[in-house]
C-alpha cells in the first residue's frame, strides 16, 4: 500500500514536470521562433490559477481544421506547448474569418501579441499587426507588449514595434517602463535600441527608481554598466532615500566601483578637482521612518578593500575625521588611558606590603580611596555606553529588518506571473531576513570588552572578600594573581580606539589575524597532544621527577615541542622502547610539522594584511567614524549634513598633478598621469564603439548585397562610387552619406587617440630621462637617438605593448610603452 502512495506521488510529480521541461525546450531556436529565457508566454483563462502544472486545451486538437469553438488564442497556446508544430498564416486568416477577435485576452489580460514578442520572429508580428492586433494594449497588470520584447532583449522586435506606433512610454501598474523592464531584466540589447529610440533614462517608478537603480537593486551588473557608460546618475534615490549606488555596493562591487567616478571631476585647467561628497552621503532626513544605509556604512559592513580605496571615498573619510572623528577620537582615547591608568595604578598598590588589620591607612591611603573612585566611576561609566551600544544595534537591526521586509512586499504586488523568477529573488531577499543578526557581538573588540569588565568584577569581588575576611592570606594571593591578569588585557583593550589612526589601523589588524591564526593552530596540536599527554602519563606518570604530578607531565610534553630540557634519560630508565617511540614521534609531529604550520599561518597572514595595509588602515578608521556618528547627537548630526550638503557639493580643492618634489614623486606622478591617460584612451574607444553600434548597423543593413562584391579588396574611395553608379536612388544617396559621415567620425576618433599616444610617449620619455642616474650614456646620448614624432612610424603588435620605432637608418632604438628601451638585435634574447 505504501509502495502505491509512493508510486502515485511520483507520477504527480512526472506529470507537472513534464510541462515544464517542454517549456524549458520551447527556447532552443527552431524555425518561426526566436529563443527565449524567462517569459512563460500565454495562459488559458478557463484554467485554474491554482494548478501551477500547464494545460492545453482540450477543444484544441487540430488546429488546421478549426471547430467553432477553437479561438486564436487556444491556437497559439497549442503552439507554444507543441514545439514541432509550424505556424500557418492561413489556419490564423480562417479563425479571424469566422468571426474570433484578434485581441482576445487570456486570464492574466495577455494578447497574443505578448506570446509572439516573447519567441516569435518579426514577420509573425508584422502580420499580425496588418490584422489590427493591438500593439499597446496592455495586460491587467500593464505590461504591453513592448515590455515583453525589451525584457527578452529582443530588439529586432522592438524596432518593429515601436515602427508601427508602440508607446515607448507606457507603463505597467508598477510605473515601469520599458526600459525599467530591459534594465531589471540584464536586456542590454533593448537597453541599447530603447536608448537610441530616445527612451528616458530618467524615468521613474512606483518607487521613483530610474532604471540603473532598479538593475541595481535586482543585480543586474551589465545592465547597470551600460547605463552607467552612459552617463545615467549613480546618486538618485528611491522614495525611501535608499541611493541606487548603496544598492551597487551591495550587489554588484566593481560596478560601484566604477559609478564612483561620476563624482569625481578634474579641471587640469584651472587646476582643480571636484568631490560631489553630497551625493556620495546622500540625505535622508526628509524621507520618514526610512531605515536606508548610506554607501560608506555598506562598505565598511562588507569590507570592501577595493572600493574603500577609491579617491571619492577616502576624501568623504578624510572629511568626516577632521569635521568630528579626531576630536572624538582624542577624547575616547584620553578617557581609556585615564581608566587604564587608574586600575593599573590600583593593581601596582595592591601588591604592596601592608598589615592583615589595617589594609588602608589614612590619611597616606586618601590617594588610593579617590583612584578607586575615579576608577570605579568611569568603569560605571563605560559599561552604561555597552549597553546602550547593545540596545541601539539590536534595535536599529530590527527597525532595518522591518523596514527592508516592507520594502520588497511592495515589489512583490507588482510581479507579474509570467516572470517567477523576479518573485522568487524577492521572496529570497525576505526569506533571508531572518537569518539577520545584531552585529554588536560580530565586532571581536566588543567581546573583548565584556572580558575586560567580567575580569574587573572578579578583581572587586576579591578584593572585597580580602577586606571581609582578614585572616585568610589565600584571598588576597588571589586578588594580587587576577588584578596582574586584568591589567593586561585592559591595555590591550586601547588598540580598540588605536585603531583609528591609519599608522596602527594595519598592524591591530595583523594582531587580531595572528590570534584567529593561533587558536586554529591550537585546535590542530591539542589533536596531537592530548593523546600523546595521556600515553606519557600512562608509561612514565609518577615514576619519572618531572612527571611526578599531572601539571608536571603536561609542561614536560611541552617542552618537547620547544625541543628544550625533558629528562629523556630518565624516561629510558623506566621504558627504554615507549621512550624511544613516544619522544620520537611527538617531536616529529610537534616541533616539526605543527610548528611549521605556525610559521606558515603567520606568514600568510602577515603578507596578506601587508599587502592590504593601507585599505586596512581606512576601512579601521572608518568603521570607528561610523560608531562615533551613531554616538552623535541631533545637533552635530545636522551640523555635520549640513556642511556636506553645502560646503562639499562640490568639495574644490586645488589638484596639480605635475607638482613634484624628490624624483621619485616625479616617477610616481607619471604613472598616474599615464594611468589617467591610458583610461581616457580606453574610454574613447569605448565611446566610438558603443555609437557605432548604436548608429551605424541600421544602415549598413539598407545596402544591397549586389552594389558589393563578396571578397572584394578594393578601396573604399572606389567602393563608395560603385554604389552612388549602380544606385541612384535617394535611399543609396542617403546611405552614402551616412557611410562618409561615419567615416569622418572615425577618422576624428583615431586623430583623438593618436593625440593621446603622443601624449603617452613624451610622458614615458620623461619618465625615461628621470630614472636615467646622472652622467649614464642614455642620458647624454638623448640628443642623438632620434625618435620625433614626425621619423617615427606606430606598428601595433598584436599581443603586444605599442611600440614605436624610428624610421631613420642610423637609429637601433625602439621604445614600448612599458617604459623599456630596447636594441633591435636583443630582441631574440627577449
Amino acid at each position: 500500500m505504501a509502495s502505491d502512495e509512493s508510486l502515485s506521488w511520483i507520477q504527480t510529480q512526472y506529470s507537472k514536470y513534464i510541462p515544464i521541461l517542454k517549456r524549458s525546450k520551447d527556447d532552443i531556436a527552431k524555425p518561426g521562433r526566436t529563443s527565449s529565457e524567462t517569459y512563460s508566454g500565454l495562459e488559458d483563462k478557463f484554467d485554474d490559477p491554482g494548478d501551477e502544472s500547464i494545460h492545453l486545451p482540450e477543444e484544441v486538437t487540430n488546429p488546421n481544421n478549426p471547430k467553432p469553438q477553437s479561438t486564436l488564442l487556444k491556437y497559439f497556446i497549442y503552439l507554444s506547448k507543441n514545439e514541432g508544430e509550424q505556424i500557418s498564416f492561413d489556419t490564423i486568416d480562417n479563425f479571424l474569418a469566422q468571426g474570433c477577435d484578434v485581441n482576445e485576452v487570456d486570464r492574466h489580460g495577455q494578447t497574443v501579441m505578448h506570446e509572439i514578442c516573447k519567441s516569435w520572429q518579426t514577420e509573425v508580428a508584422e502580420f499580425m499587426i496588418k490584422r489590427h492586433a493591438d500593439i499597446n494594449k496592455p495586460d491587467h497588470y500593464g505590461v504591453t507588449p513592448l515590455h515583453v520584447a525589451a525584457a527578452m532583449d529582443y530588439p529586432d522586435m522592438i524596432s518593429l514595434l515601436l515602427k508601427y506606433g508602440a508607446n515607448l512610454h507606457a507603463v505597467t501598474n508598477g510605473k515601469q517602463t520599458p526600459l525599467h523592464y530591459a534594465a531589471k531584466y540584464d536586456a542590454v540589447s533593448s537597453l541599447k535600441i530603447l536608448l537610441k529610440h530616445e527612451a528616458d533614462n530618467d524615468v521613474r517608478d512606483h518607487k521613483q527608481r530610474t532604471p540603473l537603480h532598479l538593475a541595481a537593486e535586482l543585480d543586474r551588473s551589465e545592465a547597470a554598466r551600460l547605463l552607467l557608460n552612459l552617463k545615467c546618475d549613480a546618486s538618485v534615490q528611491d522614495d525611501t532615500g535608499l541611493s541606487c549606488l548603496t544598492m551597487m555596493v551591495v550587489n554588484m562591487p566593481p560596478v560601484a566601483n566604477l559609478a564612483l567616478d561620476q563624482f569625481l571631476t578634474k579641471d587640469r585647467t584651472n587646476r582643480k578637482q571636484h568631490f560631489f561628497l553630497n551625493l556620495v552621503e546622500p540625505q535622508t532626513s526628509g524621507f520618514k521612518g526610512t531605515q536606508a544605509k548610506s554607501p560608506l556604512e555598506v562598505i565598511v559592513q562588507s569590507r570592501q578593500l577595493d572600493i574603500i580605496m577609491h579617491p571619492v571615498i577616502q576624501k568623504l573619510i578624510e572629511v568626516k575625521w577632521k569635521f568630528f572623528g579626531r576630536k572624538k577620537i582624542s577624547i575616547m582615547l584620553s578617557l581609556n588611558l585615564l581608566f587604564i591608568m587608574s586600575w593599573t595604578a590600583l593593581g601596582i598598590a595592591s601588591s604592596l606590603p601592608r598589615t592583615e588589620d589595617h589594609p588602608y591607612k589614612f590619611p597616606e591611603d586618601a590617594w588610593r580611596i579617590i583612584v578607586i573612585c575615579i576608577a570605579l566611576g568611569l568603569t560605571i561609566y563605560q559599561i552604561v555606553e555597552e549597553f546602550k551600544e547593545i540596545y541601539q544595534s539590536k534595535n536599529k537591526m530590527n527597525q532595518w529588518i522591518e523596514w527592508r521586509k516592507k520594502e520588497l512586499e511592495r515589489d512583490l504586488k507588482y510581479c507579474h506571473p509570467m516572470w517567477p523568477e523576479e518573485k522568487e529573488y524577492l521572496q529570497k531577499g525576505i526569506d533571508d531576513l531572518q537569518d539577520i543578526h545584531p552585529a554588536y557581538f560580530k565586532d571581536f573588540w566588543n567581546v573583548f570588552d565584556w572580558i575586560v569588565y567580567f575580569l574587573l568584577l572578579a578583581v572587586i569581588v576579591t578584593h572585597i572578600a580580602d577586606l571581609v575576611v582578614k585572616q585568610n592570606p589565600d584571598l588576597h594571593v588571589s586578588h594580587v594573581r587576577v588584578f596582574s591578569v586584568t591589567i593586561i588585557f585592559l591595555w590591550l583593550r586601547l588598540m580598540k580606539h588605536a585603531r583609528a589612526i591609519r599608522l596602527l589601523g594595519p598592524f591591530i589588524v595583523m594582531l587580531g589575524k595572528i590570534v584567529t591564526d593561533i587558536l586554529k593552530f591550537l585546535y590542530l596540536y591539542g589533536e596531537f597532544y592530548i593523546p600523546y599527554a595521556c600515553a606519557f602519563w600512562i608509561i612514565f606518570g609518577g615514576q619519572v621527577a618531572n612527571m611526578a604530578t599531572v601539571p608536571q607531565m603536561m609542561f614536560t610534553i611541552f617542552r618537547i615541542t620547544l625541543v628544550d630540557e625533558y629528562n629523556f634519560n630518565d624516561m629510558h630508565a623506566v621504558d627504554p622502547v615507549m621512550a624511544y617511540i613516544l619522544c620520537g614521534t611527538f617531536l616529529g609531529v610537534s616541533s616539526i610539522l605543527c610548528i611549521n604550520l605556525l610559521i606558515a599561518l603567520l606568514a600568510d597572514t602577515f603578507q596578506r594584511v601587508y599587502d592590504n595595509a593601507t585599505a586596512n588602515a581606512v576601512m579601521q578608521q572608518a568603521t570607528m567614524l561610523l560608531l562615533i556618528e551613531e554616538g552623535l547627537s541631533k545637533t552635530n548630526r545636522a551640523k555635520f549634513a549640513q556642511y556636506i550638503h553645502t560646503s562639499c557639493a562640490p568639495l574644490s580643492l586645488f589638484y596639480d598633478d605635475d607638482l613634484t618634489i624628490e624624483q621619485d614623486d616625479d616617477l610616481k606622478k607619471i604613472t598616474f598621469q599615464i594611468k589617467e591617460e591610458l583610461g581616457e584612451l580606453v574610454h574613447l574607444v569605448k565611446e566610438q564603439k558603443l555609437k557605432n553600434e548604436m548608429s551605424g548597423l541600421q544602415q549598413k543593413k539598407r545596402c544591397s548585397h549586389g552594389n558589393m562584391k563578396s571578397g572584394s579588396k578594393l578601396h573604399l574611395t572606389n567602393s563608395l562610387q560603385r554604389v552612388t553608379l549602380q544606385s541612384p536612388s535617394s535611399e543609396s544617396s542617403q546611405s552614402l552619406q551616412m557611410l562618409i559621415a561615419n567615416q569622418q567620425e572615425q577618422s576624428t576618433a583615431l586623430e583623438q587617440m593618436n593625440q593621446r599616444l603622443l601624449s603617452l610617449e613624451r610622458m614615458i620619455r620623461h619618465s625615461l630621462q628621470a630614472n636615467a642616474p646622472p652622467g649614464s650614456s642614455s642620458t647624454a646620448d638623448w640628443e642623438e637617438i632620434n625618435i620625433q614624432t614626425d621619423s617615427r612610424d606606430y606598428h601595433p603588435t598584436v599581443g603586444m605593448a605599442p611600440v614605436w620605432q624610428s624610421s631613420e637608418p642610423d637609429s637601433h632604438v625602439t621604445v614600448d610603452i612599458t617604459g623599456r628601451t630596447r636594441n633591435p638585435s636583443s630582441h631574440k634574447n627577449d
